[in-house]
């Protein structure tokens, strides 16, 4: 297995397990029952990332039909103790149908976790995710108001570039690698109040 590789095994297989610490640590009487299936999730989690690896050597993905409200619904759930730890308010606007698509639930929830941490790591206090589709994809804008992206080096994101702001280069790599083998594109812009994340999909109807 080459470097890179290697880099982006570790990377991902630290952020469940990094998850699964937090709570751990907050574990007490009155919420072991609460916190016990989370950090159980991922665990297995991790273990499924080095079950990938073992069968390709590389990120492979389990595509199925998934209702993008029910992923959004459990990032709000999952990492809600990690943000209100930090004191950052997560808010996402749904819409009222289901939207299918066919993809890898767990890859795409590690390019959410992905970008929420890089997010507080920029001090944000706020961020917004909502969507939009057209006939044929789904438009995912993660926005967020911490701090912004040198225009000098946004476009490098995702090309193992890495500093303070984007927190470990291996994660926007990471990320953008899951969605483009999801043939999607991840793209990264400064708005008025902070960075704006851009995530396209292609959909699939039922």
């Amino acid at each position: 297995m080459k470097k890179n590789d290697l880099q982006i095994l570790a990377h991902e297989i630290k952020n469940p397990l990094a998850v699964a610490k937090g709570y751990a640590e907050m574990l007490n009487i009155n919420n072991i029952e609460k916190y016990q299936k989370i950090i159980i999730d991922e665990i297995n989690n991790s273990i499924k990332i080095l079950d990938s690896y073992m069968e390709q050597g590389k990120i492979s993905l389990k595509k199925e039909e998934m209702d993008i409200n029910v992923l959004l619904e459990d990032i709000e759930k999952s990492f809600s103790d990690y943000l209100d730890k930090n004191h950052v308010n997560l808010k996402v606007n749904y819409l009222d149908d289901e939207i299918y698509l066919y993809a890898d639930y767990d890859k795409l929830k590690q390019v959410f976790y992905n970008i929420i941490k890089n997010s507080v790591e920029s001090n944000s206090k706020n961020i917004i995710i909502s969507y939009e589709v057209s006939k044929r994809n789904i438009y995912i804008t993660i926005k967020n108001d911490g701090e912004k992206i040198n225009n000098n080096i946004i476009s490098q994101i995702g090309n193992n570039y890495s500093n303070k702001i984007l927190g470990h280069g291996i994660g926007t790599t990471l990320s953008k690698e899951i969605i483009e083998l999801h043939d999607g594109t991840i793209k990264y812009r400064n708005n008025q109040d902070g960075v704006c994340v851009i995530i396209t999909l292609n959909l699939s109807w039922r």
